[in-house]
Order: C-alpha cells, then sequence, then structure tokens
C-alpha cells in the first residue's frame, strides 16, 4: 500500500502543477463533450500524467479514469481516476475544482485522496486508518438538527436529471439552513469530511466523480449510500453522503419528494 500511495500522490501533486499553470492562462483551451459539458486541455494534460504514474508503477493494474475510459486489466486492483473534477468551473476561472483518484481492491475501496490545486488541500484517506487534510485528521461536523445543516447538491449535464435533481431540491430545501452548489463532486464530499457542510446529493452520478471522496467521507465519520439507502457501488448512479448524524431524515425527504 505504501506503494500505491507514494505513486497516486506525487502523481496528483503533478498533475496539480499542471493544472495550476494552465489556470493561469486566460485563454483556457476545451471542446464541447455536448450541448452542456465540456473537455479541457487540462483534463488531458493531468490524465496523461496520471495514468502514465500508474502504468510505469503498477502495469497489470485495472484503470477506470474520466476520460480515456478503461484500460481492459484483469486485477484485483482498480484505479479509478477524475483528472480534473470542475472542469467547468476551471474553465472559467472559479477556483473550485480538483484532482481525484481512489484505488479499489476487489471492488472495495482502500485507499483515495481528493487534491485542490488552488488552495493545496489534500485530502486523503486509507480504508481503516482514517481521513486526513495536509497530515491533519479530519471529522465531519457534529450537527444533529437537519433544519441547521448545509446542504449542496450539482448539476448534471443530461438535462432531463438535471430538472429531476432541482426538483428534489425545491422540496428539500425549507428543511435545512441554506443550499451550496460548489461544482466539484470531490470537493462536495471532502467538504463534508472536514465538516465545512453537512450533507450532499445527487442524481445521474459517475463513480469516477465519487469514488475517492466516498471514502474519505466514511473515514471521517460520515456515510454514503444510493437515494434508496443501498451501499454505493460501480454502477450507482445516485448518491447521498451526509455526516451520518441526518442520513435517514435525509433520505426520506428526499424519497418523499421523488
Amino acid at each position: 500500500m505504501e506503494q500505491i500511495i507514494a505513486v497516486a500522490t506525487d502523481a496528483a501533486k503533478e498533475a496539480g502543477a499542471i493544472l495550476k499553470e494552465l489556470f493561469a492562462d486566460r485563454m483556457k483551451r476545451y471542446e464541447m463533450k455536448n450541448a452542456h459539458d465540456i473537455v479541457a486541455e487540462a483534463d488531458l494534460k493531468s490524465e496523461a500524467i496520471i495514468l502514465g504514474r500508474i502504468k510505469d508503477a503498477f502495469p497489470d493494474h485495472a484503470i477506470l479514469s474520466e476520460e480515456a475510459g478503461e484500460n481492459g486489466k484483469e486485477s484485483e486492483y482498480k484505479w479509478i481516476v477524475d483528472p480534473l473534477d470542475g472542469t467547468i468551473n476551471f474553465s472559467r476561472g472559479i477556483t473550485e475544482f480538483s484532482v481525484s483518484i481512489a484505488v479499489s481492491r476487489n471492488d472495495e475501496l482502500v485507499f483515495a485522496l481528493v487534491y485542490e490545486p488552488v488552495s493545496d488541500r489534500l485530502f486523503v484517506a486509507e480504508k481503516g486508518k482514517g481521513a486526513t487534510v495536509n497530515g491533519a485528521i479530519i471529522r465531519v461536523s457534529d450537527e444533529r438538527n437537519l433544519v441547521n445543516t448545509l446542504l449542496a447538491t450539482d448539476n448534471t449535464s443530461n438535462i432531463t436529471n438535471r430538472i429531476r435533481n432541482f426538483r428534489l431540491l425545491e422540496k428539500v430545501c425549507a428543511n435545512v439552513r441554506h443550499v451550496r452548489i460548489f461544482g466539484s463532486s470531490a470537493l462536495h464530499l471532502a467538504r463534508i469530511a472536514i465538516g465545512e457542510i453537512d450533507a450532499y446529493y445527487k442524481i445521474d452520478c459517475n463513480y469516477w466523480d465519487n469514488a475517492a471522496g466516498i471514502l474519505i467521507l466514511r473515514e471521517a465519520g460520515g456515510i454514503v449510500t444510493d437515494m434508496s439507502g443501498a451501499y454505493i457501488s460501480p454502477k450507482s448512479d445516485t448518491i447521498v453522503a451526509t455526516n451520518g448524524s441526518v442520513h435517514e431524515e435525509l433520505l426520506k425527504l428526499l424519497n418523499v419528494a421523488d
């Protein structure tokens, strides 16, 4: 595991440095994925660095990455990579973006990191060993009353699902203190892990967006399920993540609203 941690950390830091360099360029280059989503030059450069590091160190490991897809390897270990989570923020000069890397063994998440390049915050978790940010132990908030919580959600490029997601928000927003939308799934989960917000939900999810944040949040004392309350799997297309104390109440509200 020590080698996995070292490779992931070095890859994230190197990719983060490139992202910061490209972020400073006012003429950020990107292409349209579809009418409501983009892929930036920075996505591809960050991904190339991370995948190169993984392949050099672990040529037999399986990889799932947002832009490159799956590498087709059969291995007990799989790396789940989002080289730039928050591409639209990045393209508009908004600092809320991150590098997300997780590793699973036999489909169980065992290591994760989320790196926020601009603030230089590195969230790390190893299964059973807790979660840290820049080496300091982190824990979720102890807020037990849903009405006092900060709730977050997110956009999706699928407009039908976007409308459904915000209809859910319309139903639940009166039951929380305020709502935030930061634009990076990985950082939403990391923010719950450190106690900056208390809960997050989204429909139409991708595993590469959430995998690292899921382990970090769990190791910080939080709970992550799908919207039915079932354990999150690589095939889950909804997510509800909380500090644990308000999880059941939020789930009930979301399911009534849905």
